[in-house]
């Protein structure tokens, strides 16, 4: 059993959330996967006193969503907690426009390396032509039914293909 003190905060950050769900006009669900604490910091320095970030637990946030929807069933909080899959947080506009929220947003984004296992937030393709292997490498892109065919003893690319 978690002790008062625990109680109490998440008490409030129930309280915090529900209020905000009901009284901000605007708000805008943000997945923040691959970003990184620097950049999380510089979007709350630069929304301060406009808009305000909120971030949590999923299990704290779906509860804070049952209960508000109980509370309220008129707000919808109910799509919200539907909603809540991943690494999701608020942006709740104050005194701002939810465009500027988003052109706050798209002056943090940074590009970054891809690390092991992730999945491509963009498509990639291997455009068509000329490979520069020589004919005998045909199985590698036989195994990833890649089309080919051999021109002037080097392995052309048919078509271009997504990755």
């Amino acid at each position: 059993m978690p002790s008062a003190e625990k109680l109490a905060k998440k008490q409030l950050y129930f309280e915090k959330l529900i209020d905000l769900c009901v009284n901000s006009p605007n708000a805008l669900l943000v997945n923040v996967d691959y970003v990184a604490s620097k950049q999380m910091q510089n979007i709350r320095i630069e929304l301060r006193g406009k808009a305000e970030v909120l971030m949590g637990k999923n299990t704290m946030i779906r509860k804070a969503l049952q209960i508000g929807h109980e509370r309220h069933p008129e707000a919808g909080m109910d799509k919200l907690r539907a909603a809540m899959v991943g690494n999701r947080g608020f942006i709740f506009a104050k005194n701002c426009t939810l465009d500027y929220i988003r052109e706050v947003l798209s002056k943090h984004t940074r590009e970054s390396a891809a690390k092991a296992g992730q999945t491509s937030v963009v498509d990639w393709f291997i455009p068509s032509g000329p490979t520069g292997m020589d004919p005998s490498q045909t199985s590698f892109f036989q195994a990833l039914n890649i089309g080919t065919k051999i021109v002037k003893g080097q392995i052309e690319l048919v078509s271009e293909f997504k990755i």
